[in-house]
């Protein structure tokens, strides 16, 4: 499902993010990766969701080499991934039901379908009750359900999760990201 090959990514500025790294995530394993503050965690996130290319090394998501993908094939990369960011990305104008339902409109779901499973997933996260708040009206806990509930909306491959347990833990303590 998500496999780096001899993988490394050295910024302008001569800092080597990740150096070669290799590994192989299978379909239905959870992978999480540990490491200090500035270790390359986030930069890993990056390059399987190409905001960032490799310097060198191959990467295969769902058995694709997407090393070389163009720019107008990416969103398609991304509608098989469900995304949990760190600071949630929630639309700040936008009630939590929309905040979920925004993750369905853009892979042009109809509105039936829309109205089906955006009250389920929010159902599944504890949330049903909160649909016609806004993000400012929620705690930080609660903007990271909606952030899962939108991860999840979509049914992906896989969810990567961006210090999920963020909120939990001490500013100085180690993080860890979480790919399934």
């Amino acid at each position: 499902m998500i496999e780096f090959k001899n993988v490394s990514k050295i910024y302008e500025t001569g800092t080597e993010a990740v150096h070669d790294a290799t590994f192989t995530i299978e379909k239905g394993e959870f992978a999480f990766l540990v490491g200090t503050s500035g270790s390359g965690k986030s930069t890993l996130i990056k390059l399987i969701l190409k905001e960032e290319e490799a310097s060198r090394g191959n990467i295969i998501i769902n058995g694709k080499d997407i090393t070389y993908l163009r720019k107008k094939r990416v969103p398609f990369l991304r509608r098989s991934m469900g995304v949990v960011f760190q600071d949630f990305r929630l639309l700040p104008d936008k009630t939590v039901y929309d905040n979920v339902a925004f993750a369905m409109h853009i892979v042009k779901a109809t509105p039936r379908h829309i109205r089906r499973q955006v009250p389920m997933v929010l159902s599944l996260v504890g949330l049903s009750n909160k649909a016609k708040m806004y993000p400012n009206e929620l705690s930080g806990g609660e903007q990271q359900r909606v952030a899962l509930a939108r991860a999840l909306v979509n049914n992906p491959s896989m969810i990567i999760a961006d210090e999920p347990t963020r909120k939990l833990r001490s500013r100085n303590s180690l993080g860890y990201y979480e790919f399934a």
